[in-house]
């Protein structure tokens, strides 16, 4: 059942969390979010690698995370964004 209503879940909100670089791959399969934050999540470069494929994504927030200008070119294949929180 939680797989079901993971996979339909459009907003998650998961700050503080510790989700890391391998936390950010597993919900990289949530491919519904259209919101995610992931504020202080020790998420780095490859972290938003995974966090790319999300392509319904509208509003990803990433404060206090470490993403790097390699991160940030990578977030930028998602062309749905309307609002990117990076600071």
């Amino acid at each position: 059942m939680f797989r079901r209503v993971a996979a339909a879940a459009v907003a998650l909100y998961l700050g503080g969390n510790n989700i890391g670089e391998a936390g950010a791959a597993h919900l990289a399969v949530l491919s519904n979010l259209t919101s995610l934050d992931l504020g202080s999540n020790n998420i780095g470069e490859a972290g938003a690698a995974h966090l790319a494929a999300l392509r319904y994504l509208t509003s990803l927030y990433l404060r206090g995370n470490h993403i790097g200008e390699a991160g940030a070119a990578h977030l930028a294949a998602l062309s749905n964004l309307t609002s990117l929180y990076l600071h």
